[in-house]
């Protein structure tokens, strides 16, 4: 049984090094897959990070569509890694008076929301 101030501290340190998971996840796909002898995906997700990462990308998506549409002007985000921007196209892709799209190089690479041409 974890204690509640040990589960803080856990999810703090999580959080931290929560870019460490995307090698951790291909580290496993690795050895599952050559110990079936063909191509496996392993998801590695603690205590929800990548659930409760969506949501958040989700509402700030959602922000910047309401900013945009107030201003009539382009909002760009924060980079971010390429499943989070692809969250992000996610979120708005069916909105009628916004569009997205991504701009830049990696690392630096980012999604720029932009009035929809009527």
């Amino acid at each position: 049984m974890v204690g509640e101030g040990a589960e803080k501290e856990r999810s703090a340190r999580y959080r931290r090094k929560a870019s460490a998971c995307p090698p951790c996840s291909t580290s496993c796909d690795l050895l599952l897959s050559k110990k079936v002898g063909e191509w496996t995906r392993i998801l590695v997700d603690v205590e929800d990070y990548r659930g409760r990462r969506e949501r958040q990308l989700r509402d700030l998506a959602n922000r910047a569509a309401e900013r945009v549409m107030e201003t009539g002007k382009m909002l760009q985000l924060e980079p971010m890694p390429a499943l989070e921007r692809r969250w992000i196209h996610l979120a708005l892709r069916d909105h009628d008076k916004v569009a997205t799209q991504s701009i830049g190089e990696e690392p630096n690479r980012r999604v720029v929301v932009l009035p929809r041409e009527l």
